[in-house]
């Protein structure tokens, strides 16, 4: 089991396929697994460097508050020991504050940034909900049904419809190696509340993709444009419709062209 011993904390980690790197951060709750519709097709161009957050999946739990800085550093950090200078980075929703970060703090170690389904900032609305939903966890509530109402703020309407696909995920995520507990969603969360990026944007250098789901409910698209507004490098969003907050999942097909243009410029 693949476990870097860092100085802070303790991460696990999955490398797949050869050439230049990424480094793919999940969202809040997501690990490693997260992106296994997107895996093998993407490992045949690219090392792919797939990473449990701390607090989630096969990585360290902590039993203080941690900032997106933290989990910034334990990228980093990861990288140190994996000893890889400079590479792409991408990040999902939370991952993509961290990928902010770590673009911001740690410019000398990106190469390029994806920024999917995520903002400069977690708004007022969206930080109420995931409050709410820590309450939830807090009553003891049945987790089948906690991310079936999750799940509504995660993916489209059009998308739920398929009961079998979205009951085999929710089994999936109940399945989880060490899936996270109250304390840990609390950290996260608390987290995402006390990041913003807005004053900082301008001193993202590297070249940047972001990617909307026009039907995102959780991180709003007027959200996500104040990205494509501060990052200089940042080229014109590309927005997927009928897609919800896990635009990887929903469409995994135009996902990867997606990347591959923006990495090897691809003609899709």
């Amino acid at each position: 089991m693949p476990i870097a011993k860092l100085e802070k904390i303790n991460l696990y980690y999955e490398i797949h396929g050869i050439g230049e790197p990424i480094v793919f951060i999940p969202d809040l709750l997501e690990s490693s697994q997260s992106w296994q519709f997107v895996v093998s097709k993407l490992a045949k161009h690219f090392q792919l460097i797939l990473i449990d957050n701390r607090c989630v999946g096969q990585s360290d739990r902590t039993d203080t508050e941690f900032s997106i800085s933290d989990m910034a550093e334990d990228t980093v950090k990861l990288l140190d020991f994996l000893k890889i200078q400079k590479t792409h980075i991408l990040g999902h929703g939370m991952g993509g504050f961290i990928a902010q970060e770590i673009a911001i703090s740690f410019p000398e170690r990106v190469h390029k940034l994806v920024l999917e389904a995520t903002a400069p900032y977690s708004n007022a609305r969206q930080n109420q909900l995931l409050n709410n939903f820590n309450k939830l966890l807090e009553k003891d509530t049945d987790r089948n049904l906690w991310f079936r109402d999750y799940f509504l703020w995660i993916y489209s309407a059009q998308y739920l419809e398929n009961t079998d696909f979205i009951n085999a995920l929710i089994e999936f995520n109940l399945s989880y190696v060490n899936p996270a507990n109250i304390t840990d969603f609390k950290f996260q969360i608390d987290a995402i509340a006390t990041f913003d990026s807005s004053s900082k944007l301008s001193e993202i250098k590297a070249e940047t993709l972001i990617i909307i789901g026009e039907e995102d409910i959780l991180t709003l698209a007027s959200d996500s444009e104040k990205l494509y507004q501060g990052i200089t490098m940042a080229s014109y969003p590309v927005y997927f419709e009928r897609v919800g907050h896990s635009i990887h999942n929903e469409n995994p097909k135009n996902f990867i062209h997606t990347l591959l243009g923006f990495f090897l410029k691809y003609d899709r």
